[in-house]
């Protein structure tokens, strides 16, 4: 009898022992899991829409959109994507922390001063920043109102630009919204060649009448 009730406890005793092992187990599984998650939020972090790659003028937007059009309709690989080296400057921690960029390459803006007293010590990160040809293809044809409205063009051409940009531009966001991967989305592109090209068309007669108006302007000073 004595035998048995020795048995009997130390049973109880494993027992107890198992729960516990299990519960810091399970505790220790929840923690990592919490960690890696908190990882995963932090590596993924999603930067704002750069636009290092924007034309400096309209008749450059013109100029690049005919290029990539060329590219994306021939037999030939699509090129690599462009890399740009950008530094994020984070003013301030916590809520009111907010970032700055600027190409790594490319002189400082110190227009905007921060009074560190009021917002902290400001930190720097580097970012590497891809733009593949199809993405930026898509980009300058929704910047083409903007980059236009950095013209002395009237206000007839600007409208027109801004009509004909918009409607492409959704027309190219649809196409685009199933294809996955970069053959799939030429493909899509591809398909919209004709509305690309007679979009393309209309934007170099824009810039010729730009540059028409420029040189009557001249004529009539001359006179």
């Amino acid at each position: 009898m004595q035998k048995k009730q020795v048995l009997i406890q130390f049973y109880c005793v494993v027992a107890v022992v198992s729960v516990m092992l299990a519960g810091l187990v399970g505790c220790n599984q929840t923690g990592t899991a919490k960690s890696n998650a908190e990882a995963g939020t932090a590596s993924l972090k999603k930067l704002p829409k750069m636009k290092f790659h924007r034309p400096d003028s309209f008749p450059a937007a013109v100029a690049r959109l005919s290029e990539i059009q060329e590219v994306i309709n021939s037999d030939s690989a699509l090129p690599e994507p462009k890399v740009f080296q950008v530094v994020e400057v984070i003013h301030g921690t916590g809520p009111g922390a907010h970032s700055h960029y600027h190409l790594a390459s490319a002189p400082v803006d110190h227009s905007h001063d921060h009074d560190d007293h009021a917002h902290g010590e400001s930190n720097e990160k580097n970012h590497e920043v891809e733009v593949d040809v199809i993405t930026e293809m898509t980009d300058i044809v929704k910047w083409m109102p903007d980059i236009a409205g950095d013209t002395d063009m009237d206000k007839d051409s600007w409208s027109s630009v801004k009509t004909e940009s918009e409607s492409l531009y959704s027309q190219l966001k649809e196409a685009l919204s199933t294809a996955a991967g970069p053959e799939e989305q030429r493909k899509a592109v591809q398909k919209l060649q004709s509305k690309l090209l007679a979009f393309t068309d209309a934007m170099g007669a824009v810039v010729a009448g730009m540059d028409n108006s420029g040189e009557d302007s001249q004529e009539s000073s001359k006179e």
